[in-house]
């Protein structure tokens, strides 16, 4: 079928163009895994991608300048080349935590405030609760890898897992941020 014909089909309400669409799915998903994705990622990028192509097709907003693969691959490769920016952002704020939490413990500060330190952080992680301070101790400190805790903590995959951790570092700085400014005043 050709790609005007789709788009006709799509704007008379004839969803079996969308059916079509997947023949584009395997150029995607191959460039998605020759750029640090994988199978999970492609997919999920291209349902994106066909929603955006679809509202964008149904609204009129849609104009025909290049072939559907074209227009669908760049959508792709938009959306995973600020996927893998959000990522290389997260691993750095992580990387920076775990410097900041390795430093506290191989440098012991000469007043012996460091236990005070080490006792301020275990106490904002037990203020933290649960799963937070057992998926950041089994990361951090114990050094369990994400597939691993992905697996222990009942998480879809190693990616949802590492999200999570993102997600209870922001909350643990978040505290001890507050926390350091309350002892300040």
């Amino acid at each position: 079928m050709k790609d005007k014909e789709i788009i006709e089909r799509l704007k008379n309400g004839d969803e079996s163009g969308l059916k079509h669409l997947y023949r584009h799915q395997k150029m995607i998903k191959s460039w998605i895994n020759k750029n640090n994705g994988n199978g999970e990622d492609a997919e999920d990028l291209f349902q994106n991608a066909i929603l955006v192509f679809y509202k964008k097709v149904m609204s009129g907003d849609y104009e025909y300048k290049s072939k559907i693969s074209t227009y669908l691959f760049s959508i792709c490769q938009r959306q995973w080349l600020n996927e893998l920016n959000r990522r290389k952002s997260k691993e750095q704020t992580t990387e920076d935590f775990m410097k900041f939490d390795k430093g506290v413990y191989e440098k012991p500060m000469e007043d012996g405030s460091n236990e005070k330190l080490i006792g301020y952080i275990t106490e904002q992680l037990n203020k933290l609760g649960e799963p937070c301070k057992s998926l950041l101790e089994a990361s951090i400190y114990l050094q369990v890898s994400m597939k691993d805790i992905a697996s222990k903590y009942n998480y879809k995959n190693a990616h949802s897992a590492r999200q999570q951790k993102l997600r209870c570092l922001q909350r643990l700085r978040g505290g001890m941020n507050n926390g350091i400014i309350q002892q300040l005043r």
